[in-house]
């Protein structure tokens, strides 16, 4: 049964009245709606993807789409522009607009890309830096592969088990939900722990041709698009859950990231997203470090909308994009925020 919210979403952008709302002034002046996307990718088959599909924002196809009303109704700002704002006061245009993605995946420069040039729009990816020009997979998509493959049965990878069926796509990928999950929660050497020991015991089942030749950005692309007006922030070094780190780890992520996105494409990276950005993912202590190590914004995952008169610089929330997200939701999103993000 389709739920009251997305059927909600689903008739405002099917019946033309999110684009009447937003002609009509649904996007108000003090509002900054920030779009947040991961992967630009037609996975096709779902069954047959071996990687995490929770990564997968939208097709390319609907990726188009999506950015074509968002430039037909909205105006789409840097989070420099959001940074002018804050600290001298400059006034941003009328339903403003920022977009963002997570983690530098290599879609992001092949897919995305190009759709954001050739509509004259603009973005903020924010970079992992130590997976940016290396061969690695991301570790939250290492898991997903990984359990995608391994013989069913009862795992223990320290303190982390999972029971794996011999049968059932959907199943598999609820029990590597649940590995994930516990992974953000525990201590952050607990989770390296439990992910060498998941490597050692279950890479060998992955078939080759299964690993992609890389799943992240070099620094090639990451200046080209820089020289065409793609921003780049922070997140972090490696992706741990910033809140699972002791002070001189959380300090290390923090600063040697930004550090090395200045390093490598000439320009300060002075936006840091939380990596997960859930609450409990980034708090007081995480904002403080932040801060220290010279950010001065600071993006989070929770939903919702930023009120400018009551903005939240270090805590700033995002719509989120998923894979199922339709057109029509999307548009009723746009259009109501409060009611369907």
């Amino acid at each position: 049964m389709i739920g009251k919210k997305a059927l909600l979403g689903q008739l405002l952008g099917t019946s033309g009245m999110a684009a009447g709302l937003l002609r009509a002034g649904g996007a108000r002046r003090d509002e900054l709606p920030i779009l947040a996307y991961h992967r630009v990718v037609d996975m096709g088959d779902e069954a047959a993807y071996p990687r995490d599909p929770e990564l997968v924002s939208a097709t390319v196809a609907d990726f188009e789409q999506q950015m074509r009303f968002v430039r037909e109704h909205f105006n789409v700002v840097k989070l420099a522009d959001v940074i002018e704002h804050i600290e001298h006061g400059r006034a941003l245009p009328p339903r403003s607009l920022a977009l963002t993605f997570d983690d530098g995946h290599l879609d992001n420069y092949t897919h995305a890309y190009p759709v954001l040039r050739r509509l004259g729009l603009s973005a903020c990816i924010f970079l992992s830096t130590d997976y940016i020009g290396t061969r690695r997979m991301f570790w939250f998509d290492r898991v997903a592969l990984l359990l995608y493959f391994a013989p069913a049965g009862k795992w223990q990878f320290g303190d982390v088990s999972v029971q794996l069926p011999a049968q059932g796509v959907n199943e598999r990928r609820e029990a590597a939900g649940a590995v994930l999950r516990r992974l953000k929660q525990v201590p952050d050497a607990q989770r390296l722990a439990c992910l060498d020991a998941m490597e050692q015991a279950l890479a060998a089942h992955v078939p080759p041709q299964a690993v992609p030749e890389r799943c992240a950005l070099n620094w090639d692309e990451v200046r080209e698009m820089a020289r065409n007006g793609i921003e780049f922030g922070s997140h972090t070094c490696s992706h741990p859950i910033l809140t699972r780190l002791d002070d001189a780890a959380l300090e290390r992520e923090l600063a040697a990231s930004a550090e090395t996105i200045a390093h490598e494409t000439g320009t300060p990276a002075p936006t840091i997203c939380y990596p997960i950005g859930k609450v409990g993912a980034f708090d007081d202590r995480v904002i403080q470090a932040s801060r220290r190590c010279g950010y001065r914004l600071g993006i989070s995952y929770e939903p919702g909308l930023n009120r400018l008169r009551r903005l939240q610089p270090f805590a700033l929330r995002r719509l989120a994009v998923e894979r199922y997200t339709a057109l029509p939701f999307f548009k009723g999103m746009l259009a109501l925020p409060s009611l369907l993000a």
